[in-house]
């Protein structure tokens, strides 16, 4: 019975010492994987590789929530990756703005501004088609940019009674786009005759239009036609001189635009930089004495 006692301890001093040691060696396991991953993490954060960085702490993170201090550098590193994924951001923000400011630079001496008397608010017009502005006798589609630098159409349709609501632009291809439908309100679409003459005047803002001036800008060198429709249709060729024009208009309005909304973005993405560098102080770790 004795040895039998002796023996059974024995066993279960055993067992205690390898549990304990198995245990041991599965926090040396997790606590080198996890340092692995720091490492892996941080080499790819001083190459630039920011992305990458980010997802090996989400693998670290999610592999072992136990290893708090580790995950504690990790978040630092995290941070630091944000600020430098921010910092690139801002670089290319900044080279957009510069290409944009030059090419607007180049084409702002095409266009004249104009005002009348009895305006609001003016617009610019392509100097091409500026002297044509006081003619309302004329069946076109003339391209203008509002004060807040938005691509906009003003159709013209004189000698044809069709009550137009819109207008298409097509291409020999048979590819065409279409203006939004304004309905007559003798503001934004306007009609009067003269001497037996039917003169139509629509306004095409923006939104309702934008998609004729891609479509001019993409079929730059193709010649176009314009559909006025309404109760009945009429088309004409746009003249080439228009088309350039309107071409032209859309890309520096886009160009004005691109470039209000790249200097937006900059000012945001220099409030998330010091938003990142503070996280940077507070998650900074001190290493024990």
């Amino acid at each position: 019975m004795y040895n039998v006692a002796i023996i059974k301890r024995a066993a279960m001093v055993c067992a205690a010492i390898f549990t304990a040691s198995a245990l041991c060696s599965c926090g040396n396991s997790d606590k080198d994987g996890a340092t692995g991953l720091l490492e892996q993490a941080q080499s790819l954060y001083e190459n630039g590789e920011y992305a990458h960085s980010m997802a090996v702490l989400d693998s670290l993170k999610a592999k072992y929530p136990e290893e708090i201090e580790l995950r504690k550098k990790g978040l630092h590193l995290l941070v630091l990756n944000q600020e430098g994924v921010i910092k690139n951001e801002i670089a290319q923000n900044d080279s957009l703005i510069a290409v944009l400011e030059k090419e607007n630079e180049g084409m702002s001496g095409k266009f004249k501004y104009v005002k009348h008397p009895d305006m609001v608010e003016g617009y610019y017009i392509h100097k091409s088609i500026a002297g044509e502005t006081e003619k309302t006798d004329r069946t076109v589609i003339e391209p203008r940019i509002d004060e807040n630098d938005m691509f906009y159409l003003v159709s013209y349709l004189t000698g044809h009674d069709i009550k137009h609501t819109g207008v298409k632009l097509s291409a020999k291809s048979g590819a065409s786009v279409s203006t939004a439908t304004v309905p007559y309100d003798e503001a934004q679409n306007y009609r009067y005759k003269s001497g037996g003459v039917s003169y139509e005047i629509v306004t095409f803002y923006n939104n309702q239009c934008d998609t004729l001036g891609r479509f001019a800008a993409d079929n730059a060198n193709t010649p176009l036609k314009v559909t006025f429709q309404g109760k009945k249709s009429y088309s004409v060729q746009l003249d080439s001189k228009y088309a350039k024009a309107m071409t032209e208009t859309y890309r520096y309005a886009t160009n004005k635009c691109k470039g209000k909304a790249a200097v937006k973005n900059r000012m945001l993405l220099e409030s998330k930089l010091q938003l990142a560098q503070k996280q940077i102080e507070q998650t900074k770790v001190t290493e024990p004495q």
